[in-house]
């Protein structure tokens, strides 16, 4: 898969000018948005804005006309498109939780409280497991069946904290195999 980023001509909307110029990159199994924004996009934005500006004052810079009947926008991820349903399978959660990395966070639930997940690793075994069951807590973190698979949660924010490590969060509320996560 992939994404990229476009370099308009302005006008009075947003990203609805002519394009001047456009850049793709893949996106990696392992990226978040996090990664893809600060290790992929932004140096790439640099150097195209570069290029870009090269083109304008040389009189090489294309207006390509976009074709609205192809164009969407995309709004802001707010907390309640983020929320885990664990009966999803193992991929969809995975990728959730990589597309709300570092904001605004995958929601779930843990003995009554909002927790929300950051770092994971999709794990090659499946679970005959309930979604939602803590499969085992382990140094890295703890791992939790969804659908025909299992996912290793890394990095935790329980509300009103900050960011801390799955190993840290399991032990403070004392998670063990069997608990459910989004009750």
């Amino acid at each position: 898969a992939g994404t990229g980023l476009t370099i308009f001509w302005p006008d009075g909307g947003i990203d609805t000018g002519p394009i001047l110029l456009q850049k793709a990159v893949e996106i990696s199994l392992e990226d978040t948005t996090g990664s893809l924004y600060f290790n992929k996009l932004f140096p790439l934005g640099v150097e195209a804005l570069m290029e870009a500006v090269d083109m304008v004052r040389e009189g090489t810079a294309p207006r390509i006309i976009q074709d609205e009947s192809m164009a969407t926008y995309e709004g802001l991820c707010r907390e309640e498109d983020a929320v885990i349903s664990w009966g999803e399978s193992a991929a969809v959660v995975y990728n959730l939780i990589r597309g709300t990395n570092p904001q605004p966070g995958a929601l779930t639930r843990f003995q009554g409280g909002d927790l929300k997940i950051f770092d994971c690793r999709l794990l090659p075994k499946p679970s005959s497991r309930p979604a939602g069951e803590v499969v085992e807590v382990g140094p890295e973190g703890f791992a939790v069946a969804a659908s025909g698979g299992v996912v290793l949660v890394k990095r935790v924010q329980p509300r009103g904290s900050g960011k801390i490590g799955a190993p840290e969060y399991a032990e403070s509320v004392a998670l063990k195999a069997g608990d459910t996560l989004g009750n």
